[in-house]
């Protein structure tokens, strides 16, 4: 294979191994096991795990943040605006719900100090980008000029965390074909009520 494709293949490997068994017990063998390489080999394209790790958490952060970035690109109204990101989110938790359960799952097992600063600032990116949606619509007067927009964008960020982290238990109501419009306009009207 060449050096070219074997980091995205070392890479794709390394995803499906931490989510499976988290990052505390998903070792460098375990990965060049499953690439079908050798440690060395591993060790050409990643100086460590924890170097490997933060190459995923990248990867994952970028895809992630363009995927919301495109989702409200044409969009001018903030309440559609902050409902297509909720649906992206939402939609791509179930597409990509491997790679945002590492993100998720990391929060909970690692007290590494780089892996938690990187994991911050993802989120902090989030809480931006959505206070923004939120700020923009307070001064068009659609959204409580009351609400903090950080507020907001929390409330909407610790909505996604527990959607995903319950995901895999098969909730029955998450298997209903529209809960995830059902779950958005909850979020929206109560989060984000216009002033009567």
């Amino acid at each position: 294979m060449r050096k070219a494709d074997r980091k995205p293949q070392l890479l794709s490997h390394a995803k499906q191994l931490f989510v499976n068994f988290g990052y505390q017990a998903t070792t460098t063998e375990k990965i060049a096991a499953a690439a079908g390489v050798s440690e060395p080999v591993l060790y050409r394209h990643f100086d460590s795990k924890k170097g490997l790790f933060l190459e995923v958490l990248r990867d994952i952060r970028a895809a992630t943040l363009e995927r919301w970035q495109a989702a409200q690109a044409n969009i001018e109204e903030p309440v559609a605006k902050l409902h297509a990101i909720a649906d992206m989110y939402l939609g791509a938790t179930r597409e990509h719900a491997l790679e945002l359960r590492i993100m998720h799952r990391t929060l909970m097992e690692t007290d590494d100090r780089e892996i938690l600063a990187f994991l911050r600032s993802f989120y902090l990116d989030s809480e931006t980008m959505l206070a923004r949606v939120i700020s923009d619509g307070q001064h068009t007067g659609v959204f409580r000029r009351t609400l903090d927009p950080r507020v907001g964008a929390w409330e909407f960020i610790r909505t996604a965390l527990g959607y995903t982290l319950t995901l895999p238990l098969g909730i029955p109501l998450y298997q209903e074909a529209d809960y995830v419009p059902r779950e958005i306009d909850c979020l929206l009207h109560c989060l984000l009520k216009t002033d009567v």
